[in-house]
């Protein structure tokens, strides 16, 4: 709610121009400007309240419902509480740079201007103006056309085309009234155009406007149109201030980077629908367990990147872990098919140091995360602690007791962790309530055949994903077909080659 409490306030600015103008006029007793303020007051008593501002729905009703005296005062109150929440709202002010030769133009737009709280940056000429650029960030320019050092067509071509400029929205000021100047400098990217003498409530009215469109569009730039959190270009704007913030403060901060396991299946098996959906919901549970100062953005794919402000490494890690655990403890089921998914993922997080670039910080984060992918997926990892392999885990299903414990036997051997269950239902309840790195199964049990166990196993348990080697001494082809169908990984037959069944074991991992 408080990011549309944000938009909305930053939208006040055209409405208080608009009803300010209007108020001027009434107070030249003009019938019409009255009706105007009530117009306007209407809206935002509508909208007040939907966006969690009661007492502008209250005063601006009182301005709707004003008699012909009351009017004036009412307007005024309403005008002036606007104005309290802009100002409040606007925390470092918009700035906007005036163009132009006039001395006596730029005083009065200044003055115009700063009355509704911009900061005005003012340029006798193009190279003034291209020196002010590289100090300060604009975010709007008005832009007169006849200048000592350049034709003002010209300047608007070179800012349109330099990557640094060219989203800064610009209004041409001009005493040239042809219809083909002003053509062309819409065709140059202007973003209107005013003839002098300009009206300053319509054009300070515009400028409001502008601004406010250009940071929607700025925004909207910024968003993932998937997930609705940052994509590259917001975070790399939100990194470098977060990084000046953490200097000024001497704070910490620190950088995460998470990609989820194994997605490349889920997309493979349920399709790109059911990849998007998975998407969602890890950006949803972020929301939920991290913290409001946290800022998340999708890198790109199944990659995110977090940044911690005032945290360390170690206590992001913390954080990440919390929705890790979350995860792991809570299946996702889909939508469509309502079936169980296991999302985990491998994260890598590390201390950002006042001066280190983006490129930089990301580089450690991705070594840190592909070493926690490397040495079993599904954990956190950070530059200050020793990497130690997870130890995998293995269900294995089989009611011979003798081949069981051969089995396990060899795999604790490597290092594996065995849970073994004798009959197929039970096999069956333990992987769906328990995530495993691989199946191990016997065709012939009792309680549920093989066939039935890893058809379950692929439709309603945490491990549809997971690797799956399918033993059994019989050897007819359907067997083997059938078994592969249902979505087994491998097949071997009895008796095998405890070499072969590791070396299979590690090819699965991998």
């Amino acid at each position: 709610m408080e990011d549309y409490q944000n938009e909305y306030i930053r939208k006040l600015g055209s409405r208080i121009e608009a009803l300010s103008a209007a108020q001027t006029a009434l107070n030249r007793e003009n019938a019409e400007a009255g009706i105007s303020a009530q117009r306007i007051a209407h809206t935002l008593r509508g909208s007040g309240r939907t966006y969690g501002f009661p007492k502008i729905s209250e005063l601006a009703e009182a301005v709707e419902e004003a008699s012909h005296d009351q009017l004036k005062s009412r307007l005024a109150d309403l005008i002036n509480y606007l104005r309290s929440l802009s100002e409040a709202g606007r925390g470092s002010c918009e700035v906007i740079m005036v163009v132009d030769d006039s001395e006596e133009i730029r005083f009065i737009l200044s003055t115009i201007l700063e009355k509704q709280g911009y900061h005005v940056l003012l340029a006798e000429t193009a190279t003034a103006a291209r020196e002010l650029l590289k100090q300060e960030d604009v975010s709007l320019i008005i832009l007169d056309l006849i200048l000592p050092d350049t034709d003002g067509r010209n300047f608007l071509v070179e800012l349109k085309e330099s990557y640094t400029t060219n989203s800064i929205p610009v209004v041409v000021l001009s005493a040239k009234s042809s219809p083909q100047v002003k053509a062309e400098c819409y065709a140059l990217g202007a973003d209107n155009y005013f003839e002098k003498p300009v009206d300053p409530g319509l054009l300070s009215t515009h400028v409001a406007a502008t601004i406010n469109s250009a940071r929607k569009v700025h925004r909207e730039a910024q968003l993932d149109s998937l997930t609705g959190l940052m994509n590259r270009a917001g975070f790399n704007e939100h990194y470098q201030n977060s990084q000046n913030l953490a200097q000024q403060g001497d704070s910490k901060l620190s950088l995460g980077l998470l990609d989820l396991d194994h997605f490349k299946s889920i997309n493979d098996r349920y399709g790109h629908l059911a990849g998007d959906e998975v998407l969602k919901h890890i950006t949803e549970v972020m929301k939920q367990l991290l913290r409001d100062s946290d800022i998340v953005a999708r890198w790109g794919g199944e990659e995110f990147t977090i940044l911690f402000p005032d945290s360390d490494a170690a206590s992001a890690k913390k954080t990440i872990d919390k929705v890790l655990d979350h995860l792991n403890n809570n299946a996702y089921i889909l939508h469509s098919s309502k079936e169980k998914l296991r999302i985990t993922f491998s994260a890598g997080v590390v201390d950002v140091d006042h001066n280190l670039p983006l490129k930089a910080a990301f580089s450690v984060a991705d070594q840190l995360m592909y070493k926690a992918k490397e040495s079993g997926r599904n954990q956190v990892l950070t530059e200050h602690e020793k990497v130690i392999p997870r130890q995998r885990s293995i269900l294995l299903a089989e009611d011979d007791d003798l081949t069981a414990e051969f089995i396990i036997h060899r795999l604790e051997r490597a290092g594996f962790k065995t849970s073994h269950y004798l009959h197929g239902d039970e096999a069956f309840e333990s992987a769906s309530n328990n995530p495993y790195d691989l199946v191990i199964t016997d065709v012939k049990m009792p309680g549920m055949d093989g066939f039935e166990l890893l058809q379950r196993i692929r439709k309603q348990s945490l491990n549809q994903n997971t690797p799956i080697i399918m033993l059994t001494s019989m050897g007819r082809e359907n067997d083997i077909a059938r078994g592969l169908q249902l979505g087994a990984n491998d097949y071997m037959l009895k008796p095998f080659s405890p070499t072969e069944l590791l070396a299979r074991v590690h090819r699965l991992l991998k």
